[in-house]
């Protein structure tokens, strides 16, 4: 068959005090390659420490390729990263989750979820039609208690407090322990208007009861695109945050980063295209600075918010 033209690879290394980290793209190319040419790239920080699979394409859905190489980041005699530290981000493919959860229950489980009950985020994620919100749950939980399942450590006559439809009786010791190694996390933009109500931050607790997922809430990061979204106040996130987490689930603000790149999911590669147009050859020049936004600017830069679990 013809070949495919040339396509745009995004890959952002996001240094922190401590660790490193590098969210690789699924469009093209070997991932594995992109993290030894972030180690390379980067001589204070020399051990890339998280990877995370993300962004403008699903992940499970290029299944193959993406378990390779988290395998190949995985396996002590190339990448030797810890299985908590290769993240597999997913809009919701429930199949797919089951069959990475069989696969390798060790590496984390992300899922973008973004609206606490289905009305809601049918209307702003076009798949989440086919799989019913209560299942998602179901398919993170699962893959959350893989490990402990694997391993025998559950007691045979713990009861399952609010766990749901069909969930494993494990007690809620097994669950806080499970949950603190961040297998299992859901990943939810903060944005003004209909999904960041106090309503809202009931459902998703209601939703999560009991279960100590690990629930990741996202400042929105404001971007040059034609609908002006904004990101509700420090003081309405926290907020949320403190509902959520009296369900009993771990609950965090996002710590963003990324200002000075356009390291948003798929912003790379929109700047790049926008400069590209323009004439400006890989993105330098005068021009380039004009048209690239800091997308992480603002009052919650560099600070990070206060989490915890009840119950």
């Amino acid at each position: 068959g013809e070949e495919s033209p040339p396509a745009a690879i995004e890959t952002a290394a996001l240094p922190d005090a401590s660790e490193g980290g590098v969210p690789p793209s699924r469009r093209r190319g070997t991932k594995a390659a992109r993290v030894q040419k972030a180690r390379g790239q980067r001589p204070k920080h020399d051990l890339v420490r998280n990877v995370v699979f993300m962004g403008m394409g699903e992940p499970l859905n290029n299944y193959d390729e993406v378990i390779s190489a988290c395998r190949a980041l995985i396996d002590r005699r190339r990448w030797n990263l810890a299985h908590g530290r290769v993240t597999v981000s997913t809009v919701g493919v429930i199949p797919k989750m089951r069959k990475l959860t069989k696969d390798l229950p060790e590496v984390a489980l992300a899922l973008s979820l973004h609206a606490p009950n289905q009305e809601a985020r049918t209307a702003i994620v076009p798949t989440a039609k086919m799989y019913p919100i209560e299942d998602l749950i179901a398919a993170l939980d699962e893959h959350m208690m893989a490990v402990t399942k694997r391993k025998g450590g559950r007691n045979s006559g713990a009861e399952e407090e609010g766990g749901g439809d069909g969930a494993a009786p494990y007690s809620q010791e097994e669950r806080k322990a499970a949950g603190k190694q961040k297998r299992a996390m859901i990943e939810y933009v903060m944005l003004e208007g209909d999904t960041s109500t106090i309503e809202c931050a009931h459902q998703l607790g209601k939703l999560c009861e009991n279960r100590q997922l690990y629930v990741n809430l996202i400042p929105y990061n404001q971007t040059d695109v034609k609908d002006k979204l904004r990101c509700p106040s420090r003081e309405h996130m926290e907020e949320f945050r403190s509902i959520v987490a009296s369900y009993g689930s771990f609950c965090f603000i996002r710590r963003t980063m990324g200002a000075d790149i356009d390291g948003a999911c798929g912003q790379l590669a929109v700047v790049l295209d926008r400069n590209t147009s323009r004439g400006d050859k890989g993105g330098n020049g005068d021009d380039a600075g004009a048209a690239t936004a800091d997308i992480e600017e603002g009052p919650f830069k560099g600070t990070a918010g206060k989490g915890g679990s009840s119950g």
